[in-house]
């Protein structure tokens, strides 16, 4: 990163917590002004629903966080690279489909 770059979230209420808050703060980081409810056309956000559901299918579940960690980061470098691909590819139909429903409701 570096002093120019903007830290971006999605409003979840966990994103702006007063200890979020104020760690952003006391670190200097910039953070994008974000509409509240704004439809989310990010993909990362359908990979991390991906990683979720890959680290909870696996049995037993983490004994820590560490271990929380270790299994995220094989489900990660497991991912296929056509997954990554299909998502970067749907950003122009992403943002298409909220232009059409005029800034409304779209399947992503």
């Amino acid at each position: 990163m570096g002093p120019q770059a903007v830290y971006q979230d999605d409003n979840a209420r966990p994103h702006r917590a007063r200890v979020v808050n104020d760690f952003l703060q006391q670190s200097g980081v910039n953070r994008m002004e974000w509409p509240a409810c704004s439809p989310n056309l990010n993909p990362i956000e359908n990979l991390w629903n991906e990683l979720d559901r890959k680290v909870r299918s696996n049995h037993p579940p983490p004994k820590d966080v560490q271990h929380l960690y270790q299994m995220q980061q094989a489900e990660w470098q497991a991912f296929p690279q056509r997954i990554f691909t299909t998502l970067v590819n749907s950003i122009r139909t992403r943002c298409v489909e909220f232009k059409n429903s005029q800034g409304g409701y779209t399947h992503y």
